[in-house]
């Protein structure tokens, strides 16, 4: 270049003043065009925006003029007028004072739109033009900037909305899942009386564990389903109850993994009176009981044994067998030997126990004494029945019967000597 002026120089002197003017000039009129950056992407901005507010503003036309708009979008749509208005008001202001071309952007007020008019845009430059494609990328950029923060408020806004909703509809839906309950189960009313549903799980499951009480339940050793009582018999066994609790504690107040475990094996156990009517226990006078089977409901390592209103595990002396062993010294024949010693035996609808010491001593006298009272051998035996039938713990009704076998044996050797 500074050749090629030098040539010119040589040649010509005002050839070379030409030349100097022509860049001067293609300088300054660079320099004007990157200066005038700026007020295009702000014109840039203002014309997004405004799209932007009259897209909004036009759905909450329509909505107005279906008569569905909300007062909050009424007011939604003065905010969005007074914000297109400005906007247009600023866009004038940058054409008087910039020069743009604002003819073309029809001046209306957002409340005078009619539905599917489309605003013309602010035109600034041939958009083949460098400068105007860079001011529009810098306007997209600055508008998404603008409006990013309040679109992620509005994202979590309408999220908690929804979140809240989805809990209100879960309450709902949980409110009228109970009332159905309640109105099928009348029962099930007095055994949730008072309890906050709120309060922890386990804190739930021991105040309806300690309702049970009120329920005048009566304890018939009958098995009866959970439904049953719940629809107002209160009646049947432990397995009744326990049945019952876990529907009440799951379906009521949605507690899940309660289990129902049992004893399968016939039992004595020294539990004592239960809270409800109509049972002591059923062996020895009321001493203790004999279970054919238990059942008690179970949740997170917790007992709850309802027929005891107990949170302990039922002690249990376990019969040695499932099914009745036979004897004909038994009242009923049939009888249960236990793991510590105890034979177990019914007497008509309750049961009564005997030492095995004492049992086997009986049953070893009997055979013995078959050789010589052959013939009266029913009438010993009877005698041993009765004596089990009065209770098998009279020891000294067993004494009593030992020293009577004892002389008769005597008496009749007596005669037999006489005889010969």
């Amino acid at each position: 270049m500074k050749k090629r002026l030098q040539i010119h120089k040589k040649a010509d002197s005002s050839a070379y003043s030409s030349e100097q003017s022509q860049l001067r000039s293609h300088f300054l009129t660079s320099h004007s065009q990157l200066g005038s950056k700026k007020p295009i992407v702000q014109a840039k901005v203002e014309n997004q925006k405004f799209q932007q507010y009259q897209f909004e503003a036009t759905k909450l036309q329509i909505q107005a003029k279906h008569g569905t708009i909300t007062p909050e979008g009424q007011e939604r749509l003065t905010v969005l007028q007074t914000k297109m208005s400005e906007s247009l008001q600023q866009g004038k202001e940058h054409s008087s004072q910039f020069g743009h071309n604002l003819s073309k952007m029809a001046i209306k007020r957002a409340d005078s739109l009619s539905i599917g008019e489309i605003q013309p845009k602010l035109t600034i430059g041939q958009s083949e033009d460098r400068y105007e494609q860079e001011a529009d990328s810098v306007a997209t950029s600055v508008v998404n900037q603008i409006n990013r923060s309040p679109l992620q408020n509005q994202d979590a806004g309408v999220k908690n909305e929804q979140a809240k909703s989805e809990e209100i509809l879960a309450a709902n839906n949980s409110a009228d899942k109970k009332q159905k309950f309640l109105q099928e189960y009348s029962l099930a009313k007095t055994l949730v009386n008072g309890i906050d549903d709120t309060l922890p799980q386990d804190k739930i499951l021991e105040q309806l564990f300690k309702n049970f009480v009120n329920i005048q339940f009566q304890y018939t050793m009958v098995s009866k389903s959970p439904e049953t009582l719940l629809k107002g018999s209160p009646e049947g066994d432990c397995q009744t109850l326990a049945r019952a609790f876990k529907k009440v504690a799951e379906e009521y107040f949605g507690i899940e993994k309660i289990t129902i475990e049992s004893i399968a094996k016939p039992f004595l156990s020294e539990a004592g009176a239960t809270p409800y009517q109509g049972k002591k226990p059923n062996c020895d006078d009321g001493k203790r009981w004999f279970f054919q089977n238990h059942y008690w409901a179970s949740w997170n390592g917790k007992i709850y044994d309802v027929l005891f209103l107990s949170n302990k595990r039922t002690e249990a002396d376990m019969a040695k067998q499932v099914q009745p062993l036979t004897s004909m010294l038994m009242p009923e024949q049939e009888y249960y030997q236990t793991e510590k010693g105890k034979i177990v035996y019914p007497i008509v609808n309750k049961y009564s126990t005997v030492e095995v010491t004492i049992f086997e001593k009986l049953k070893n006298f009997v055979n013995n004494l078959g050789r010589f009272f052959s013939n009266s051998m029913s009438t010993i035996i009877n005698k041993i029945r009765s004596l089990f039938a009065q209770g098998g713990n009279n020891t000294s009704g067993f004494d009593s019967l030992m020293r009577e076998l004892e002389h008769d044996k005597n008496n009749s050797a007596i005669a037999n000597n006489q005889t010969q």
